[in-house]
């Protein structure tokens, strides 16, 4: 049985494939940096905590 296959196979040169493949992992990247980030900070600023 052939893979299943969501997107019709594209045949394009291999610098444009690998472009776009670093631009997908370098956009994933991102949002996982700016998660752990917005994860990080604590729920109320701190002057609040501090008084």
């Amino acid at each position: 049985m052939p893979p299943l296959r969501l997107l019709p196979k594209i045949n394009l040169p291999v610098p444009l494939r690998l472009l776009g493949r670093f631009l997908l992992g370098l956009a994933i990247g991102v949002l996982f940096h700016y998660m752990l980030y917005r994860f990080s900070l604590p729920v109320q600023p701190f002057i609040y905590v501090a008084f």
